[in-house]
């Protein structure tokens, strides 16, 4: 089945990256092949599976993933989460480390809430080209953290991931 326009604009904007990180509600519509976005997660997929592609989620992300299928006592989706985050090829899980903690201290201080802040810091400091959500309420603080100087780690300096919001990939 071919590609259609929103996929093949998703994919577009996928080129030249190495590494996404990924919000929590892309992984979920993975998961629960939602339309119109599961189609675009099972696209981006397709490139982890071929390894062209490496996804980062934070620790918060596997965490948020866990809460539901634990507060249902449903083993069989708590399993299929952790064989998805430890056992896929491609797709690192990266602790909430002290680096990230620091990194969410000036994204929380830019309006995020606590969790994205640390859900899009782990894509900083891992050095994600691209941060793949379909949150819009981080908008206004992304455009305020745009307008700081640069981040930094030691000698590196970071950058705010290319931001890519699913739906403006979602054919009309």
């Amino acid at each position: 089945m071919a590609a259609r326009g929103g996929e093949q604009r998703f994919l577009r904007a996928l080129s030249g990256c190495r590494r996404v990180n990924l919000d929590t509600n892309a992984v979920i519509y993975y998961f629960g092949g939602g339309e119109p976005y599961g189609r675009l997660m099972k696209a981006l997929f397709g490139l982890v599976d071929e390894g062209s592609l490496e996804v980062v989620i934070s620790g918060i992300v596997q965490m948020e993933l866990l809460v539901k299928p634990i507060r249902e006592g449903n083993l069989d989706a708590v399993d299929e989460v952790i064989q998805f985050t430890e056992r896929t090829p491609n797709v690192l899980v990266a602790d909430v480390s002290r680096p990230v903690v620091m990194q969410a201290a000036f994204v929380r201080a830019d309006g995020l809430q606590v969790a994205d802040s640390l859900v899009l810091s782990t894509g900083i400091v891992t050095e994600c080209d691209a941060t793949i959500t379909n949150d819009r309420r981080w908008q206004r603080p992304l455009a305020r953290l745009a307008r700081r100087s640069p981040m930094a780690r030691g000698d590196v300096v970071l950058s705010l991931p290319r931001m890519l919001y699913l739906d403006e990939f979602v054919d009309s």
